[in-house]
C-alpha cells in the first residue's frame, strides 16, 4: 500500500466516526409485529432527505441500490471487506483482465434468469449513457465468454476492480428493463424489493417486496420514499406526526429528547463520513499561497467541533479522509493542532496586516472577506460554518455564511475566497483507497474542482492502483478483504 502526505491540499475538520442518526417511529420492543401475524399489510414510509432526480440506473444507480431494487457483482460489508454478490467468484487472468463468475439461478423481478448478457447489457449501457462512469470504474470493455462468464477488460492494470463492482453505479439489471425515449422509467432488477411508480412531480417513489428474492424474502410489504424533505427539522417533525416511520439525520441536538419517547426507536450508527473545508481554487488569490492555507488549518478548533456541532459523536481526522480502523489508512500522519497565534503569524508573512485597525486583514488593498458556502442537507453544516465563521473572525479573516442547494455553490467555487463547508462519502462508495484519493487529488480528479496539481502525487495514485498486493482480492470465492 503506498501512502501519500496530502496534509496540506485540503483541510479535514472532524472525521465522523458515530454520526448517522436513524429513527424509527411506532418501533417499540414487540418482535415480530402482531399485525403481521393478521396479514396487515407492512408498509415503510420514508423521508429521504436528497430528490430522487432519475431512476434509470445510469443517471441514479444509487438510488436504487441503496433502496435494495438494484444489485452489484461484488457486495460490500460494513468492514468494507467484499463479499460475492450476483458474482459467486472472480479471478485476475492477466494485468488487465478480470474474470467474473456468475451464480446460478439468480431471477430478475419479471422471473427471467440473470445472464451474461444482462451483464454485459447494463455495463455497456451505464458507460454509455454516464461516460463518467467510465472513468470511475476504469473498464475499457466486457466480453462475454459463456452464459455465466465475463471478462472484465480494463484500460491498464487496476488491482481495484473486485471494489468498483461493488459501485452502487456498478449495478445490474435485466435488458427487459422498459424504456421510453431512450431513458429507462421502470428497471427490472434483482434485489429484495421491487420498482412500482415513480411520481417525479411529488419525488415519491412506491417499491414492493420480491417474493422471490434469492437470498430470502424481506417482511415489508410495500416500501416508500419521499425524496428531497431537504430540511432536517422538517423530517424530525414528519417523524414525530406519524407522517414517516423512518429517516436520517435530523436536527443533532434533538436526538436525546427523541430517546425518551417511548414511540421512537432512535440508532447512532457508525458512518465513513466525514466534515472538511474545500477550497475554491488553489491556483487564484488568497489560497494560492500556501501559508494562507495553512494558517486557516491552524485557525480552526476542530476539537470545539466535535463537542458542541456533532456532540461528541466525531473523531478529529488528523490530516486524513479515512476513519481510523480502515487498513488502507495513514496513521502516522499528524493533522494541523489549533493554533490561532501561529496562523496569524503565517498570515502577516504572506502580507495579510490589519494596516486600518478594523480587524479585518487587507492586502494591497484589498480586505480579507470570503464566503463559506454549504447546504442544508446534513444538519451539522449551517452550525459548523457558523463556527468557522466565528473563528476566522478571531484571526482576522471576515466570513461570510451562505446556504443553497449544491447546484447553486458549484457556480459559484471560482469566486474570490469562496470555501465550501461540506460532509458526506469519503471511502465508502468503493472500499478501495483509489477511489476517494483519485478523485479528489488526482489533477484529473472529478472531485478536484478546486485545481489542485501534482505530477508526484498522480505518479503515485497512478501506481498504487495498478500494484496487485492483496491476495485474498485477486481471486475470491467467499469472504476477501480489500
Amino acid at each position: 500500500m503506498i501512502k501519500i502526505n496530502i496534509n496540506s491540499i485540503g483541510i479535514w475538520i472532524a472525521l465522523v466516526t458515530i454520526m448517522g442518526v436513524v429513527v424509527f417511529s411506532g418501533c417499540t420492543d414487540k418482535g415480530e409485529s402482531d399485525t403481521a401475524k393478521i396479514g396487515i399489510e407492512q408498509k415503510l414510509v420514508i423521508a429521504e432527505p436528497w430528490g430522487i432526480s432519475s431512476v434509470d440506473p445510469a443517471m441514479a444507480g444509487g438510488t436504487l441500490n441503496n433502496f435494495l431494487v438494484l444489485e452489484t457483482l461484488t457486495f460490500m460489508e460494513p468492514d468494507f471487506s467484499l463479499v460475492p454478490g450476483l458474482a459467486k467468484s472472480w479471478e485476475l487472468i492477466d494485468d488487465t483482465t478480470w474474470r467474473v463468475h456468475l451464480k446460478n439461478n439468480i431471477k430478475f423481478h419479471d422471473n427471467t434468469e440473470l445472464t451474461v448478457d444482462d451483464v454485459k447489457f447494463s455495463f455497456d449501457r451505464n458507460m454509455e449513457k454516464n461516460p463518467t462512469i467510465r472513468g470511475e470504474l476504469g473498464i475499457k470493455s466486457v466480453e462475454k465468454i459463456d452464459d455465466y462468464t465475463i471478462d472484465i477488460i480494463t484500460e491498464k492494470p487496476d488491482a481495484a476492480i473486485p471494489a468498483a463492482l461493488s459501485y452502487a453505479r456498478a449495478v445490474i439489471y435485466s435488458k427487459n428493463s422498459i424504456e421510453r425515449d431512450g431513458i429507462i422509467i421502470k428497471p427490472i432488477g434483482t434485489g429484495p424489493f421491487k420498482f412500482e411508480k415513480f411520481d417525479k412531480a411529488t419525488d415519491i417513489l412506491e417499491l414492493s417486496k420480491n417474493e422471490n428474492y434469492w437470498n430470502g424474502v424481506p417482511k415489508l410489504d410495500t416500501v416508500l420514499i419521499q425524496g428531497g424533505v431537504g430540511e432536517a427539522s422538517t423530517r424530525e417533525l414528519a417523524i414525530e406526526k406519524g407522517e414517516v416511520d423512518f429517516t436520517t439525520e435530523p436536527p443533532l441536538g434533538s436526538t436525546e429528547r427523541l430517546k425518551t419517547n417511548p414511540e421512537f426507536n432512535v440508532i447512532i450508527h457508525p458512518l465513513c463520513q466525514g466534515y472538511k473545508l474545500n477550497f475554491g481554487n488553489l491556483s487564484k488569490a488568497p489560497y494560492d499561497d500556501i501559508k494562507v492555507r495553512k494558517a486557516i488549518a491552524y485557525a480552526v478548533d476542530k476539537e470545539s467541533i466535535v463537542e458542541h456541532i456533532l456532540y461528541e459523536r466525531g473523531e478529529i481526522s488528523n490530516g486524513m479522509g479515512f476513519v481510523p480502523g480502515i487498513e488502507w489508512r495513514n496513521n502516522d500522519l499528524v493533522g494541523y493542532p489549533y493554533d490561532p497565534l501561529k496562523a496569524k503569524q503565517l498570515l502577516k508573512e504572506a502580507g495579510w496586516e490589519d494596516t486600518n485597525h478594523d480587524g479585518i486583514l487587507d492586502k494591497d488593498g484589498k480586505a480579507f472577506k470570503i464566503t463559506l458556502y454549504t447546504w442544508p442537507q446534513r444538519p451539522a453544516l449551517p452550525p459548523l460554518a457558523e463556527t468557522v465563521q466565528s473563528q476566522f473572525k478571531e484571526i482576522g479573516i471576515n466570513a461570510e455564511v451562505r446556504i443553497m442547494d449544491w447546484s447553486a455553490i458549484k457556480e459559484r467555487l471560482n469566486e474570490w475566497g469562496a470555501i465550501r463547508v461540506s460532509g458526506g462519502a469519503t471511502c465508502m462508495r468503493i472500499p478501495d483507497p483509489s477511489y476517494y484519493l483519485e478523485r479528489n487529488f488526482h489533477s484529473e480528479g472529478n472531485s478536484n474542482s478546486y485545481g489542485y496539481k501534482n505530477e508526484e502525487v498522480d505518479r503515485l495514485l497512478e501506481e498504487g492502483r495498478s500494484t496487485f498486493d492483496n491476495k485474498s482480492a485477486m481471486a475470491c470465492t467467499g469472504k476477501c478483504r480489500k
